[in-house]
């Protein structure tokens, strides 16, 4: 997971980026565990970039904040109350750290990947203010057809035990979608682990995982690159 002074961060990211989409008057509902001190750095940091920042630290349910604020935008990092936002308040929402945060999530079958990856998936970054602008909730089809196999794929990943019947559809999803975007779902050591597409060649298996050989490893092919060129 995400160390302290990383969340900290990506909560003052989540400010930056609504005052940079010209958002001035922001509330943030901080985590019941979230220290204090935290909500003071955002509202200075809301003053520093000329927005007002209200702090919401009263027991109050994301929804109700929905219904009776009807926020313009609505920011987060993976939390189902993004979801909520979109699909039963209509609000236009915006996501910020998913990437670091699957980098991080362990071990692989932690319960909140899924969440995040269907955020990632789904909602646009905050730092892209016209995809922010443009974005609408997908059709159910259109979601249906990019999403079904994607979950289907890292549930395999997660939990195969529980799931054998989804190796046909992983195996499927990973045959044809792997990019540089949609490999942050998946690990290569899990997917070789589990005989899975995109795993690591077994002629290169018994190459060891020390940083050193790694380093090696990648100096040789800068250099054979470089002679090839």
């Amino acid at each position: 997971m995400l160390t302290p002074e990383e969340e900290e961060e990506l909560h003052l990211s989540m400010v930056r980026g609504a005052v940079e989409l010209g958002h001035r008057r922001l509330v943030f509902k901080p985590h019941p565990s979230a220290p204090a001190a935290w909500s003071r750095r955002l509202e200075v940091e809301a003053g520093r970039l000329g927005a007002d920042l209200t702090v919401l630290d009263s027991p109050v349910i994301a929804e109700v904040v929905y219904q009776r604020l009807r926020p313009a935008l609505v920011v987060g990092c993976f939390s189902t109350a993004l979801l909520t936002a979109t699909v039963f308040y209509g609000l236009p929402v915006a996501r910020t750290g998913t990437d670091l945060l699957l980098e991080r999530l362990t071990p692989y079958q932690n319960s909140n990947r899924v969440p995040v990856t269907l955020v990632d998936a789904l909602l646009p970054q905050l730092t892209d203010g016209q995809a922010v602008d443009s974005w609408s909730l997908p059709e159910r089809d259109e979601v249906r057809r990019e999403l079904t196999d994607l979950v289907a794929a890292v549930g395999f990943a997660m939990q195969p035990q529980i799931y054998p019947e989804l190796r046909p559809r992983a195996e499927r999803y990973l045959s044809a979608h792997l990019t540089q975007h949609t490999w942050r779902y998946f690990r290569r050591k899990r997917l070789t682990r589990l005989g899975l597409p995109g795993a690591v060649p077994s002629q290169l298996a018994f190459v060891p995982q020390s940083p050193a050989v790694r380093r090696m490893a990648r100096r040789a092919r800068s250099l054979k690159r470089k002679f090839a060129s």
